[in-house]
């Protein structure tokens, strides 16, 4: 049987397995029983059980789906704002440098 022994939130952390940071948010959320007592964060060790064991909606996991839609990731359907690869992206970016830069002169020194 769990005590209800007040824990701090890194050793909250410690037992959910994530940040402190998460654990601040979950108690300023309500999600996590707790409370802040001055500058630190207090919960006790039966709450954190009971976080694990409430149902919670599930998050998606790709910023590249939105309300169940997937979005096209084609060159030519991206939209702007959407998610694209970084190989993608960095060949964008290398296009736009180029177009950029082509006419101008570039100086530098040979050593």
């Amino acid at each position: 049987m769990v005590s209800e022994k007040q824990i701090t939130a890194q050793q909250a952390a410690e037992f959910l397995i994530v940040s402190p940071r998460t654990i601040y948010r979950l108690i300023d959320s309500g999600q996590l029983a707790g409370q802040k007592i001055g500058n630190k964060y207090r919960t006790t060790d039966a709450a954190c059980i009971a976080y694990l064991h409430a149902r919670r909606d599930p998050v998606a996991a790709s910023a590249g789906e939105h309300k169940g839609e997937v979005l096209c990731q084609s060159p030519s359907g991206a939209a702007s704002g959407t998610v694209i690869s970084l190989r993608r992206q960095g060949k964008e970016l290398d296009d736009l440098l180029v177009r950029g830069t082509k006419s101008k002169r570039r100086s530098c020194t040979i050593s």
